[in-house]
């Protein structure tokens, strides 16, 4: 029996994208709350044409932000770069959903009056699967001053309650979210645990390593034990066809429907200390 392969590659993004012909098409599978809120944060969806440059001014001069990221860093004088990859890697897929986070506790009437505070960094649902009621959270960057504020907490939770609450309760209804960093990413490892997420392993050669980012080629750590792993030097897999270019092995954890308690994560959101 004949066959034939009629696969083609999406198109590459090539022009950089205004975002300022209209409404922004978010392109998710999932139904999009207007607003997630509690009493010190708010999340709403990432508009370029309202946040990017808020968020560039931010980033431009912290690009270790970007340390454990495949992206980035950016920055406010090149903000075609940030449009092109937000079209390419975030708008354009289905499966991610981004989020700018605003601090509710820290007013901007000066500069930004309708927008209910300071935005203090974005979060995404992402590899979001409808069929598998399953998403992760990530692509999270917080700005430094406010880290180790109730920012994060607050944010997490909030796309926590979200996706794990069943519909009748205004929520997905999802089964399982999941949360994934570098290995030796503890900060980030400790902030998921923090919430109730479940450690679950390591899988190695999840994807390559962008080439320009030679800060991460090596473990700076041992995470749970486990020695730094060989992957992260130079390959030397002959005929490999990404000669050279290392594999990044992925922490994995999670927090799935029958270890959520909506209690526990707004008791975390409340705290003080």
């Amino acid at each position: 029996m004949s066959y034939v392969n009629c696969y083609k590659a999406p198109p590459k993004v090539t022009e950089t994208p205004t975002y300022d012909d209209g409404p922004l098409d978010l392109n998710f599978y999932m139904p999009i709350p207007e607003v997630l809120e509690s009493e010190r944060v708010k999340l709403v969806p990432f508009v370029p044409a309202v946040f990017a440059n808020q968020y560039l001014t931010a980033v431009s001069d912290y690009p270790h932000l970007y340390d454990y990221h495949v992206y980035g860093p950016f920055h406010s004088s090149d903000p075609a770069e940030f449009y092109l990859w937000f079209e390419e890697r975030m708008r354009t897929d289905p499966a991610v959903l981004p989020f700018a986070i605003i601090d509710k506790t820290k007013p901007a009437p000066e500069t930004h009056p309708d927008q209910g505070g300071q935005l203090a960094g974005v979060l995404t649902y992402l590899r979001t699967e409808p069929q598998n009621l399953a998403t992760e959270i990530g692509h999270l960057v917080i700005f430094p001053p406010f880290q180790r504020t109730h920012v994060t907490t607050n944010a997490v939770g909030l796309l926590l309650i979200h996706a794990l609450e069943v519909p009748e309760k205004g929520g997905w209804g999802m089964r399982r979210v999941q949360w994934t960093a570098a290995p030796n990413n503890k900060p980030s490892i400790k902030a998921a645990e923090r919430m109730g997420f479940k450690w679950e392993g390591i899988l190695r050669n999840v994807r390559p390593m962008p080439g320009e980012r030679e800060d991460l080629r090596k473990y700076k750590g041992e995470p749970r034990g486990l020695k730094p792993s060989a992957r992260l030097a130079v390959l030397d897999r002959k005929g490999d066809p990404l000669p050279g270019v290392p594999s990044w092995d992925t922490a994995f954890l999670s927090l799935c429907w029958d270890d959520y308690d909506r209690s526990e994560v707004e008791r975390l959101m409340t705290r003080t200390s």
